[in-house]
């Protein structure tokens, strides 16, 4: 087999990549498993620097009870798991029993360690309803069966899993970290084992990403009322663009449309008009304020007869609408009465408020939780929450069983 490294993290969603003291992909809990080749080709201190590489990757991961969980599974010949993902739930005793592995060494079956991933290790003996799915494969070389292995990553990508796939040294086989990984974007490479540190920043922060493989049908209702400067609308905009970058927009993936409200409400566009990201954030980009009053309810009315309607949203995906507004409704009582008619459709209702007009109560009437009301001090300040803004859209839990309808 060829000295070469492979290192392969399947996932699927959440915060951002935290320096010091905040914690990588704490916006949401996940459950990761690593999956370590110990096949003969790999030497002793090579594979104490796959564990020392997981237990730093580990060290940077908001790890607990109701937080992200570890699993670790190593393949040679035969595959065999270390510790399931309910084994550990404190950070400590996690990177112990990951230092305490042994490496037992044999060929490289890459596709058995992935069929009892998605067959045992993510089944709900073990894994979470609701919560983001990682696992990652570290491996020397290319797998034994590389057709099986194929089949096999195809099977954990079409049950949602995110998949990072990144190969160590020149010898390195493209075509099959292509094939594991979810996309070319899930790609890496390093020159050697002891460059594997130099990428984990990177590596957690595509891994995190909230909305990776999570189609949503997703819907922007942008206040574009007089009230709101010219140019703090245009950093409306480029927030709204930064958002769409977390989204997996595609065809099959996640839909993305606007609304924009003064005195009337517009569609910009609808949840079918784009099939890719660049063309939905230039849609974005390319719109022109109107100003007028503030008929928050007319884009609430807008959103649920037309916008996420049967007619252009699809059933089987989370609807969301994010509301962007710099102060309260000219028609309070309308607003609250068709934000609670979103809200009994089972729409996730994220409500942001930007500068000091607006009043906490509405925010929290149009809002499905308490959690999904967001403010800022102004417009400049919109960047600083695209991170928990993005995670708490692509969440799966079910919005209706925290519905708070407004009475």
């Amino acid at each position: 087999m060829n000295n070469k490294f492979i290192f392969v993290l399947l996932f699927s969603t959440s915060a951002s990549f935290g320096d010091g003291s905040e914690q990588a992909c704490g916006g949401s809990p996940k459950d990761i498993v690593f999956i370590l080749d110990e096949s003969g080709s790999i030497y002793g201190p090579d594979f104490k620097k796959q564990l020392d590489f997981i237990q730093s990757i580990i060290e940077s991961l908001d790890v607990g009870l109701n937080r992200t969980h570890i699993g670790v599974m190593t393949f040679g010949t035969t595959e065999r798991v270390i510790f399931q993902l309910n084994n550990y739930t404190d950070k400590n005793e996690t990177k112990a029993a990951v230092a305490n592995i042994k490496q037992i060494r044999g060929q490289t079956y890459t596709h058995l360690a992935l069929r009892r991933l998605h067959q045992e290790m993510f089944s709900s003996n073990y894994s979470r309803p609701g919560v983001s799915r990682v696992a990652m494969v570290i491996t020397d070389g290319e797998s034994d069966f590389p057709k099986l292995t194929k089949e096999e990553a195809e099977l954990c990508k079409n049950a949602g899993y995110v998949m990072l796939a990144v190969g160590v040294g020149a010898a390195v086989v493209q075509a099959e970290l292509e094939a594991i990984a979810s996309t070319a974007d899930d790609v890496f490479k390093a020159d050697n084992y002891s460059s594997l540190e130099t990428l984990k920043k990177k590596l957690v922060s595509q891994a995190c990403k909230p909305c990776e493989n999570k189609p949503i049908d997703v819907a922007f209702l942008l206040d574009e009322s007089t009230s709101i400067w010219g140019y703090d609308f245009k950093r409306v905009l480029d927030f709204v663009q930064s958002i769409i970058d977390y989204f997996d927009v595609g065809p099959n993936r996640t839909h993305v449309a606007v609304i924009a409200f003064a005195t009337k409400s517009r569609v910009i566009f609808r949840l079918n008009k784009y099939p890719d990201k660049n063309r939905t954030k230039n849609a974005v980009a390319n719109i022109k304020q109107k100003r007028g009053q503030t008929y928050t309810h007319l884009a609430l009315k807008q959103l649920r007869t037309h916008v996420l309607s049967s007619k252009y949203s699809r059933s089987w995906v989370s609807r969301v609408a994010i509301v962007i507004t710099d102060g309260d409704s000219d028609y309070a009582k309308k607003t609250k009465a068709e934000a609670n008619l979103c809200k009994k459709k089972g729409y996730r209702m994220l409500a942001v408020g930007v500068g000091t007009q607006q009043v906490q109560t509405e925010l929290e009437t149009i809002a499905s939780t308490a959690d999904d009301v967001y403010k800022v001090d102004n417009y400049s300040s919109l960047m600083a929450i695209k991170d928990k803004l993005a995670s708490r859209a692509c969440e799966r839990e079910s919005v209706q069983l925290n519905l708070r309808l407004q009475k």
